[in-house]
């Protein structure tokens, strides 16, 4: 599994399927070790901290989301971490980070393949925002009717999340995103919820 990993992100390191390919400075990794995983994490695309460390919720959004993991009973070491986007989208000449559009359709395709080399191991996905949430679920999917709701999709549970970030720029947000994260760690403990391969 982990030398099927290196091999995918081997590819993805050299992908030139869309624009991003070309000023990519280094794509972002996945983090946790998926034979042991509890649960994945999908996220939308890296920010500049996840380009300069080469890892995925490296900056605000990480410490966040490290802090949700608490409320569910879990540690980042627990968890497998990745994106729909392995690039990182900017508007303002690289100044800041945009929502990815064109590059979702190319960059999915890796995240599928992804999801396909974990799958004998975890069960159980956590789309953070709607990128991921429309990515695994489809476009009629939006993050603000789903949220804490479980939908099963080719062999996979998917609970749809708000993604960290959200909660920084809109703090009535960090509640409820805590409740959800208890709601996770109790859904992981119970034998219905995990899927049968």
């Amino acid at each position: 599994m982990l030398q099927e990993l290196d091999r995918l992100y081997g590819e993805i390191a050299v992908c030139q399927k869309c624009p991003l390919g070309a000023a990519r400075i280094r794509p972002v990794r996945d983090t946790g070790d998926p034979r042991s995983a509890a649960v994945v994490f999908v996220g939308e695309a890296p920010g500049a901290n996840e380009i300069k460390y080469g890892l995925p919720f490296a900056g605000e959004a990480g410490k966040k989301l490290n802090s949700y993991l608490s409320e569910a009973g879990l540690e980042r070491g627990q968890v497998y971490i990745t994106n729909v986007v392995r690039c990182r989208p900017t508007a303002n000449g690289g100044r800041r980070n945009r929502t990815p559009g064109r590059e979702i359709p190319v960059c999915g395709e890796w995240l599928a393949r992804e999801l396909e080399i974990v799958r004998p191991q975890i069960k159980t996905i956590v789309s953070l925002g709607n990128v991921a949430l429309k990515w695994l679920c489809g476009k009629d999917y939006i993050i603000g009717d789903w949220h804490g709701r479980i939908i099963p999709v080719n062999g996979f549970n998917v609970f749809p999340m708000y993604h960290p970030a959200a909660a920084i720029y809109n703090r009535d947000l960090d509640g409820l995103i805590r409740s959800e994260f208890r709601q996770l760690g109790s859904n992981l403990g119970r034998a219905e919820y995990n899927l049968e391969g």
